[in-house]
């Protein structure tokens, strides 16, 4: 019968738990689940319509970490559209949002992020579109944990609000917006 020393067993244990050095094996959190609140601000950037329109208002989203790098989720913008000296709107949307990690600087991952999905506004929003409207964006951002269960997120984000022409050529105006957002998600 064939016995090893008990520190050549306890070595052996101890390497197939642990990741190669300089290697850092990915860690899911906790909880999986998070519930986001930020606010953001967006000013219309180029693809100008007749007036600039400046967008700000609350992003709350609910998302699920599916593997280490990428997350999946819900979000909804509850945004303020200024359209002076037109009336202003109210412009809510809801988007299904995809983020992934790309690297990360000690605690801090820094993340690209893309979504899609679709609006209903108070009026038309711009000037002579609709108020039905699809809505994508597209950004980076950043995250980094403050305590157990909260993460601070930010990042900044390109917003493209249009009705692709739901409604005829004539009345497709859209707004192309390059905004920041700032918050909170709870795990």
């Amino acid at each position: 019968m064939l016995t090893l020393p008990a520190a050549v067993v306890a070595q052996s244990v101890d390497s197939t738990e642990q990741p190669t050095q300089g290697a850092s094996a990915p860690q899911l959190p906790e909880s999986l689940w998070g519930v986001e609140f930020a606010g953001s601000v967006f000013v219309e950037s180029w693809d100008m319509n007749r007036f600039r329109e400046r967008l700000g208002g609350a992003v709350v989203g609910v998302s699920r970490q599916m593997t280490s790098r990428w997350r999946l989720g819900l979000e909804t913008n509850l945004l303020y559209v200024k359209q002076q000296p037109l009336g202003d709107v109210f412009l809510p949307s809801l988007c299904l949002m995809a983020r992934v990690g790309m690297f990360e600087v000690g605690k801090t991952v820094v993340f690209a992020e893309v979504g899609a999905g679709a609006s209903y506004a108070s009026n038309e929003v711009p000037n002579h579109g609709t108020r039905f409207n699809l809505v994508s964006q597209t950004g980076v951002g950043v995250s980094r944990p403050v305590s157990a269960s909260v993460d601070f997120v930010g990042g900044a984000r390109w917003l493209h609000v249009s009705n692709n022409s739901l409604d005829g050529a004539s009345r497709n105006p859209d707004i192309q917006a390059l905004g920041v957002y700032v918050g909170w998600r709870l795990h």
